[in-house]
């Protein structure tokens, strides 16, 4: 069976967070089970272009194919992809659509339809009320239009894949008579697990190129630098936190600009210059270094459908504190982290509690195998049978 993919970025696009590991992920193991894996993408990676051969399906292991359309306009146009995305959706079986607000989206969608194929689409938390308006009342009226002409049409002839309760939830609000199913996001549990620890005063001068003579704590937060995420409340809450643990460090790791210059104007403005840190981009390996060797994983995000991050750091053996406006109620009773509302006060409680409590590695791990990629992709196969 080939399946393809049709998404507006991937591998190796880490940018955009989360979802580019994800399904890279989850691509990567279909194909070693066999399935024949095309993914039709560009060669967008934020603001600038990966560089990749475009416009051919290029190997990647076996059964898995990739093709990195060139856009002519970064994230909003590519005549290659235009003009040739139905060849790849004619020639395959299953189509497997990313996110909504992208002009690959309803091409795909049409191609589709026009080839009567079996179809399953995953918004990414592009339904969610947050996402829908936080640019403002232009931003949630052209939206509403897009989904109103671009998506309604097809809403009913696809099956909607929802990573959690909450997406779910997103997408029956938009689409009441939509198909859908509820599948979790996976990951490699196993390469996570042979990393080694640094020591605070290492971490801290690798990655931000600073020397303290006390480090009682590291929090670390990672993704994308955008305002969704709430680092702004992170780091409100850190300044409290500092009250009560003044030797604690904060380490925020992910690209972006904007929202990258508010971000160091407020560190500025609390004068947190020598205890928060933005240490831009990691690759693979550094982010498993960072993940275990520090104190707490923090995530302060106003919306997540899922959030990769929390399970790699569970994966990694590192508690965490997760928003309340996230996915991972659970992780309490888990004793693997706190789940906490994202209120500046609340949330620097939530670090509080969780520097204080002695969680165990053990238990951190066994709840992340919960969602190992082989269990996730095995039941993606099975949506995949029901489909096809």
């Amino acid at each position: 069976m080939r399946i393809c993919l049709v998404s507006h970025s991937f591998f190796p696009a880490t940018c955009y967070g989360g979802p580019i590991f994800s399904t890279y992920d989850l691509c990567k193991k279909l194909a070693k089970l066999g399935f024949k894996v095309y993914v039709s993408s560009t060669n967008a990676n934020c603001s600038t272009a990966l560089k990749v051969k475009t416009n051919k399906f290029n190997k990647l292991e076996d059964n898995f194919y990739v093709k990195y359309y060139k856009e002519q306009i970064t994230y909003y146009l590519s005549l290659s992809l235009i003009l040739n995305l139905w060849r790849d959706i004619k020639s395959s079986d299953i189509i497997y659509i990313q996110y909504i607000f992208h002009y690959t989206v309803p091409l795909a969608l049409f191609f589709s339809w026009i080839f009567n194929k079996k179809t399953i689409i995953c918004p990414r938390a592009s339904l969610s009320p947050w996402g829908l308006k936080w640019k403002g009342y232009l931003s949630k009226l052209l939206k509403k239009l897009w989904l109103l002409f671009f998506i309604k049409p097809f809403a009913n002839t696809v099956t909607w894949h929802g990573c959690s309760k909450i997406e779910i939830a997103d997408i029956m609000n938009q689409f009441p008579n939509a198909k859908n199913f509820e599948l979790p996001d996976g990951i490699d549990t196993e390469s996570f697990k042979n990393t080694k620890k640094i020591s605070y005063h290492k971490l801290i001068n690798k990655y931000a190129n600073k020397n303290f003579e006390n480090i009682s704590d590291i929090v670390f937060s990672m993704g994308r630098l955008h305002k969704i995420k709430g680092y702004d409340n992170l780091i409100l809450s850190f300044s409290l936190l500092l009250k009560q643990k003044p030797n604690s460090k904060l380490i925020i790791a992910g690209s972006g600009d904007k929202y990258k210059t508010e971000l160091f104007s407020l560190i500025k403005k609390l004068r947190l210059e020598n205890s928060v840190f933005l240490i831009g981009q990691l690759n693979e390996l550094e982010k498993k270094e960072v993940l275990t060797s520090c104190s707490v994983f923090a995530l302060c995000s106003h919306v997540e459908s899922f959030g990769m991050v929390v399970l790699e750091s569970l994966a990694s053996g590192t508690p965490v504190v997760v928003s309340d406006k996230t996915i991972w109620a659970n992780i309490n009773q888990h004793k693997c982290g706190i789940f906490v509302s994202n209120k500046v006060d609340l949330f620097s409680d939530g670090l509080f509690h969780a520097l204080s409590k002695d969680f165990l590695p053990s238990d951190c791990i066994a709840y992340s195998k919960k969602y190992d990629i082989n269990e996730i992709a095995n039941l993606f196969i099975n949506y995949i049978n029901n489909e096809g």
